[in-house]
């Protein structure tokens, strides 16, 4: 796997929240059921709360019908994979989660039965919609926002200060009207900003 995707591994549900938190954005988080201190189903339903935008993948040696059930219905997991998983299988359906999560950023996207688009059309850079061009700071910000740096590694990386990060990563989201870390780069992808 870590030759396919950019990966952030942890033993520990607890530590993996404080990641997604403070180091997202993340298309996909892969959990075994059966942790410490809590099961993959709860850690899913916390990650939903922090980001719903997040495919969930749940991977158990010992499933159930109950378990299924609570997976989708408390979990809103993305795939249920059973143990044992060939690589290959689990590269799949992690590279059809990216995908997925990369669509939902889609200008394309509408309303059922309606003509208006779910997110307007994605704004070409110094385009009409968009709110104000990115400065070359911003630029940085959003490149290695795109690597999966944490704002600490941002500030350490362009010797600013942390303060100066969120303030970027605040006018990136106010220049590409849109509200997560995740969002920010999902909509540079789209718009040829930054490459996947």
């Amino acid at each position: 796997m870590h030759g396919h995707f950019e990966i952030i591994t942890t033993r520990d549900p607890v530590q993996a929240l404080k990641i997604i938190e403070h180091q997202g954005p993340f298309a996909v988080v892969i959990s075994d059921y059966q942790m410490p201190f809590m099961n993959g189903i709860e850690l899913f339903s916390r990650i939903v709360a922090i980001n719903k935008n997040i495919h969930r993948i749940l991977i158990t040696g010992h499933a159930d019908l109950q378990m299924a059930i609570d997976a989708v219905n408390h979990g809103k997991i993305t795939a249920f994979l059973t143990k044992p998983t060939p690589a290959a299988s689990i590269r799949s359906v992690v590279l059809d989660a990216i995908n997925a999560y990369t669509a939902e950023f889609s200008p394309v996207q509408q309303h059922v039965g309606t003509d208006t688009p779910t997110n307007p059309p994605f704004p070409r850079p110094n385009a009409p919609g968009l709110y104000a061009p990115l400065t070359v700071k911003e630029n940085e910000v959003l490149a290695l926002l795109a690597k999966g740096f944490s704002n600490e590694e941002i500030s350490l990386h362009l010797n600013i200060s942390i303060g100066t990060v969120k303030s970027h990563l605040n006018n990136l989201f106010g220049k590409m009207d849109v509200n997560s870390r995740s969002k920010v780069v999902a909509k540079a992808i789209a718009l040829g900003m930054i490459k996947s």
